[in-house]
């Protein structure tokens, strides 16, 4: 499905992408036609203005309509000038502008066809399709973010039905098994670790539900004060036969109470979710290193596993929603950890250890903030 649906974003934004570039395209046409007009206007403009001050010079000092003259006035005007009988003069084009000059001579003027001058070196001209094409470019933006919105948002929409339905029919057996395992009395010791791993992935089970029922609806947290190393040291130890199955070494290092406002059950998820993301980044095992520090009336927790790291594509889109490098991933267990944090009112930021390895820092505002 991974692979599909890649084809299909590839393809649509190769169409999207090319039809874009039409649109620039025939764009820049229309504004070269449009720059062309308006030069031509101008040219006319220029042509008329000139020949009518020329007429009303000839009349006002009352000159002799010769052949001489407009020789002379040919020379200086860089333009053909004639004298004609009024009313014997043929319709005029563009190029050629006839002026009553009184009752018995018209003066006729006429131009070379005017030849376009627009140039990128012109500045008028370069600057009016650098302007053109950054509009171009920020519409292309604008919409290309909007797609990829909708695009996100249908699959959210579809996402989000799944994840509801899935969560009704799975959480009524799951509610059984972790009841009846309740209700059991070990017999023995084999019995008893049976009993608690019954337990402890029946609540893997629940919070892989939660999680997707909080991406179909992510409600805000339940903030009460709590106690994030507890919280993380809970989450470890249900985790640790996985971690043992990968040879992964869990060193929790916080040293408790560190207190914050929070949802236990949310930043339980959150939490869980980054070191099921450590232990998967080390298939051949390795360590996983939990740290924190107080700083300006903040929380900072370190996860520092000891893996490949991030790749620059991964740093670069952070935990976008449905982004992901793994086979078989869905890309939605960082987009999670950074909603709970952010609605917590904290921070989520993703990084690569300079001696190897990634690290993943979450800010928490302490209780009194």
């Amino acid at each position: 499905m991974s692979i599909k649906y890649s084809k299909w974003k590839f393809g649509s934004g190769l169409r999207f992408g090319l039809g874009f570039l039409a649109f620039v395209v025939a764009g820049s046409l229309l504004l070269l036609a449009w720059l062309r007009q308006r030069e031509h206007e101008e040219s006319n403009r220029l042509f008329q203005a000139l020949a009518q001050a020329d007429a009303d010079f000839v009349r006002r000092m009352n000159l002799p309509r010769s052949a001489k003259l407009a020789d002379d006035l040919e020379q200086l005007l860089g333009m053909r000038i004639e004298f004609r009988e009024a009313g014997k003069a043929a319709a005029p084009d563009e190029n050629t502008l006839m002026i009553r000059l009184d009752d018995k001579n018209d003066m006729i003027f006429t131009r070379k066809p005017a030849a376009s001058q627009l140039s990128l070196r012109d500045p008028a001209t370069r600057n009016a399709f650098i302007v053109f094409w950054l509009l171009s470019a920020l519409v292309g933006w604008m919409l290309a973010r909007e797609r990829i919105k909708r695009a996100q948002s249908e699959r959210l929409a579809m996402l989000g039905r799944v994840a509801t339905s899935l969560a009704h029919d799975i959480k009524n057996p799951l509610a059984s098994i972790q009841l009846h395992a309740q209700l059991m009395t070990p017999a023995n010791d084999e019995d008893a670790t049976a009993l608690r791993l019954i337990t402890s992935e029946s609540e893997v089970i629940a919070g892989l539900v939660n999680q997707w029922l909080h991406l179909a609806n992510p409600l805000p947290p339940r903030l009460t004060k709590l106690d994030a190393a507890e919280c993380v040291r809970s989450v470890a130890q249900n985790l640790d036969a996985q971690a043992k199955h990968t040879s992964v070494r869990i060193e929790n290092n916080l040293a408790g109470p560190i207190w914050v406002m929070g949802d236990a059950q949310r930043l339980g998820q959150a939490f869980r979710n980054l070191i099921v993301n450590a232990i998967q980044a080390m298939p051949r095992g390795g360590s996983l290193r939990i740290e924190a520090e107080h700083r300006e009336k903040a929380v900072i927790m370190r996860f520092i596993d000891s893996g490949s790291g991030f790749s620059d594509a991964a740093l670069a889109r952070g935990a976008e929603l449905f982004f992901t490098e793994k086979e078989g991933g869905m890309g939605v267990g960082l987009n999670i950890v950074a909603s709970i944090i952010e609605a917590h009112g904290g921070q989520l930021e993703m990084q690569n250890n300079p001696k190897g390895g990634a690290v993943v820092t979450v800010t928490l505002p302490s209780p009194d903030q």
